[in-house]
């Protein structure tokens, strides 16, 4: 690999780390062509303020992409058909978004010649993997340059005095703690939060989902209607992937649904403890998983909630762009021929609980598992059935009895 790129494509935020790197990059390595890209998957990026201020930074050009309905149907809308989650609860929000974002950079990378690819992310996180995996399963040509791990910068401060010596000024907001936002989630880390042992304030921290005492009080009732495993509709309203999930948001939200605070262990291995928000994403999980429920099979469900983990922890460590991934993601399609139908819950008092499912492919049948009628004759059955599948236990007791090594009764 080169070092000494000549064009380089940057990830670009516009906050200070990125606003320093474009100075950085122009000074560290002979004063190279710098390509800005930014991406809008629900964070509502000013892309006219960002082009400029780039451009005042030494960008050569900036690239704005407008991505929510890709994001939330061939990301989001894919890890809720498979049930993805990490460490139980988690579901994936960051993770989800730094992929598309890999992937349309990997693609103007090479549209435009570049020989580099740069990133803000800093040595402690994941999405120094998240980028970096992408990127080298996607475009192994390209160098890729972290400036967190090769400047002597410490933080905040010393950020700020090269930007002056530069004659850029840079506003310095106090950060509380950091925030990242998508059309899927809001995550909070760091800051006040990062003292796990004291509360903080719910009022400070929340933004999308109401507070408990700020919470509708009235029940809503939402109905969402799947088709193959992904979303398609809510109340009976076929809307676009980004318009849905903003809807649910919305719904969920102001219901006082979908927040989580979490002590997670990094990939790199470190703790740390997030606060994210997901209001609407939550409700397409209980949704899905219900439906699941009604139209799965045992065996299936079982398969499926096995590789959900290992597709969730894969998602998290950053092997969107894998074999892997995508070996999982064929299963899951697979799988989903049958999820289609509808799941009405009903939110109250910060909870949702599931009140109608409704499909065509449904395996419950009312009238044979009633207790009223026995039209396929369970009961007459059942007697030649409990005879063979207690066999073993029947053995096994007799064995354990005549060897003295049975349960004693009390």
């Amino acid at each position: 690999m080169s070092t000494t790129p000549k064009k380089i494509l940057l990830a670009f935020s516009g906050g200070l780390d990125t606003s320093a790197i474009i100075p950085w990059l122009k000074d560290t390595y002979n004063n190279p062509e710098v390509i800005a890209y930014c991406a809008d998957l629900g964070n509502a990026p000013d892309g006219v303020y960002l082009e400029k201020w780039a451009k005042e930074l030494g960008a050569s050009s900036f690239i704005f992409e407008d991505l929510k309905d890709r994001f939330a149907s061939e990301f989001a809308f894919v890890a809720v058909r498979a049930g993805a989650t990490y460490q139980d609860d988690y579901l994936l929000g960051t993770a989800l978004g730094r992929p598309l974002i890999s992937e349309r950079m990997a693609f103007f990378a090479k549209k435009l010649g570049c020989d580099a690819i740069a990133h803000g992310a800093t040595g402690k996180g994941n999405d120094q993997l998240r980028f970096e995996k992408s990127w080298a399963y996607l475009a192994p040509e390209i160098e890729v340059i972290a400036p967190w791990k090769k400047w002597d910068f410490k933080g905040r401060k010393e950020l700020i005095n090269y930007l002056a010596t530069k004659n850029i000024h840079f506003e310095n907001t106090e950060k509380f703690f950091s925030v990242d936002v998508n059309l899927f989630h809001r995550s909070c880390e760091g800051g006040v939060l990062e003292n796990i042992t004291k509360e903080y304030d719910l009022d400070s921290v929340y933004s999308w989902v109401a507070t408990p005492e700020k919470s509708l009080k009235d029940s809503l009732t939402v109905s969402i209607a799947f088709k193959n495993g992904l979303p398609q509709s809510v109340n009976g309203k076929d809307l676009t992937p980004a318009a849905l999930l903003t809807e649910l948001n919305q719904i969920a939200g102001i219901a006082g649904i979908g927040v989580l605070d979490l002590v997670e262990e990094r990939t790199i291995g470190l703790k740390s403890r997030g606060v994210y928000e997901t209001p609407g994403g939550t409700l397409l999980h209980l949704a899905c998983r219900n439906l699941k429920h009604l139209t799965w099979d045992r065996e299936l469900l079982s398969v499926a909630r096995t590789l959900a983990i290992s597709y969730g922890e894969a998602i998290y460590d950053g092997h969107w762009h894998s074999p892997t991934r995508l070996a999982a993601e064929a299963f899951f399609k697979e799988a989903a021929k049958t999820l289609t139908g509808e799941i009405t819950l009903k939110l109250q008092g910060g909870q949702a609980r599931v009140i109608s499912r409704v499909s065509n492919f449904a395996l419950y049948d009312e009238a044979g598992v009633s207790f009223e009628i026995d039209k396929l004759q369970m009961h007459k059955h059942a007697h030649g059935y409990s005879k063979t599948v207690c066999y073993g236990p029947w053995k096994a007791g007799q064995r354990d009895a005549n060897n003295g090594m049975g349960i004693v009764l009390k």
